[in-house]
């Protein structure tokens, strides 16, 4: 099979002694390309159509190795054989060592492993971590979990003694999952990592704390379902550069950073203390509870852990016992928009007007997006509690999802329309955005609620919403 391309090149004719540009046909030899022009095609595509380029031609048959990209999972290994067999287990560890026994010699810049841990693999893992390091990779990724983690004690040890000062330099992005981490005593962490992303990863606090503390070009971080006793992780070293950090489901009771120059916060779990420094660059935020926080709570101490922040989505069940009018002296100063998304219990429908005090705190809010996981069938009652004008002139766009059409939405959906004068945009949906398709039995029932919600939340703004506002409701 022939290697090559066809382009079309420009070539010049001559017609009444001026040239004219016309075209031909010419070669192009892949096989002619640079070796990393070469790698960076080869690294595009999946592991499986990689090796299968080596039937192409006789040139072609170790041109594969020059992907300076490894990447191994159990997409390849599917097939005949049973995931969590031994069998399946051997063929993934044959096809490893097969394929970097080709690479020998040669450089690589990452090597991915992904595979549920089986103590089978446990020895080649040593000799795979070596042949990334004597290969100089920058990228280093153990993805390890099994399917069923919760019962299994066990983890892949992390081989520290195979790493030198100059293998420990040069990692850039080092992703672990499923791993036991213990430092060693004269271990300074990795100066030049930029990405870290630890999942389920077996260490103490202190060696956690250590670690971070020493990573001073570190920008990425993630920190999922590593449980630390119970303790606080403080990183004690600022760490300049670190842009985006997420924590999501770790037991840990309060979370302290210094990093001034952060761009993004996510977590995930239920409410803890955290405390980023003066992260005065922090735009995005996106803070997922477990459990209920008070709705006087939220708004008094979030506007002074995230001043900056432009972008907050909140997910979390607020109690709301009555409408809550307080004049909060916290503000959301620079936040321009917001995701609120909360389950509604029956007791709180009622003062669902509550909810205002998000508009309060955010003076200058443009973008508004109410998701309620909500019980409740269409029904209001013809007058409405009304609360003093407030008047929100930057907020342009309203979304709310699951509007049941219950009083409590129809006085906040009412009171927000109504002073909001510049409201370019209005949509209400009847479906939560996490709704799944209902049982046939409910499809009748569905469409009536719908069509009854959405005809009282158009009585009750007819006549309120501007002409300039486009009004969407499904």
């Amino acid at each position: 099979m022939e290697d090559h391309i066809m382009c079309r090149r420009k070539r010049v004719k001559y017609s009444h002694k001026n040239p004219i540009l016309g075209p031909r046909s010419a070669k192009i030899q892949f096989s002619g390309l640079p070796e990393d022009v070469l790698g960076t095609i080869l690294s595009k595509l999946p592991p499986k159509e990689i090796l299968r380029t080596s039937v192409l031609s006789n040139k072609w048959k170790h041109m594969w190795t020059v992907c300076p990209k490894l990447r191994f999972d159990d997409i390849i290994m599917r097939g005949e054989d049973v995931t969590g067999t031994q069998q399946y287990t051997r063929k993934f560890i044959d096809v490893v060592n097969g394929v970097l026994k080709q690479y020998h010699g040669k450089a690589v810049e990452e090597l991915h492993i992904k595979f549920e841990f089986d103590t089978m693999l446990a020895e080649h893992l040593d000799d795979w971590v070596n042949f990334a390091l004597s290969s100089r990779a920058k990228n280093l990724a153990l993805d390890l979990l099994p399917a069923n983690f919760g019962l299994r004690p066990d983890r892949y040890r992390f081989p520290f003694e195979l790493f030198d000062g100059e293998s420990i330099s040069r990692l850039q992005h080092l992703q672990l999952s499923f791993v036991s981490f213990e430092s060693p005593s004269h271990f300074c962490g990795f100066p030049n990592l930029k990405k870290l992303d630890l999942h389920m990863l077996c260490v103490t606090c202190k060696d956690l704390q250590d670690m971070l503390s020493n990573c001073f070009n570190l920008e990425w971080l993630s920190i999922v379902r590593c449980h630390l006793d119970d303790a606080g992780l403080k990183v004690v070293r600022p760490l300049h550069r670190l842009l985006y950090l997420h924590i999501a489901h770790c037991e840990i009771s309060k979370i302290q950073f210094s990093a001034m120059n952060l761009r993004t916060f996510v977590y995930r779990g239920h409410w803890i203390p955290f405390h980023l420094g003066d992260a005065l660059a922090l735009k995005d935020a996106k803070l997922y509870f477990i459990g209920k926080i008070a709705l006087k709570f939220a708004l008094t101490v979030l506007p002074k852990l995230l001043p900056s922040v432009q972008n907050l989505i909140f997910h979390s069940s607020l109690p709301l016992k009555t409408p809550w009018l307080q004049e909060n002296s916290s503000k959301f100063r620079q936040l321009k928009y917001l995701q609120l998304k909360f389950f509604v219990l029956t007791e709180d429908l009622s003062n669902l007007l509550s909810l205002i005090a998000f508009l309060s705190a955010a003076p200058f809010i443009e973008n508004l997006e109410i998701h309620f996981s909500i019980c409740a069938s269409p029904d209001c009652s013809e007058i409405i509690r009304n609360l003093p004008r407030c008047i929100h002139n930057c907020l342009k766009n309203l979304s709310i999802t699951g509007f049941a059409g219950c009083t409590g939405q129809v006085e906040l959906l009412v009171h927000i329309v109504e002073n909001a004068p510049n409201l370019e945009s209005l949509s209400i949906d009847r479906v939560s955005i996490d709704r799944d398709n209902y049982y046939d039995g409910e499809e009748e029932y569905e469409r009536q609620s719908r069509s009854e919600a959405l005809d009282i939340a158009r009585r009750h703004l007819e006549g309120r919403t501007s002409q300039n506002t486009k009004v969407s409701m499904m």
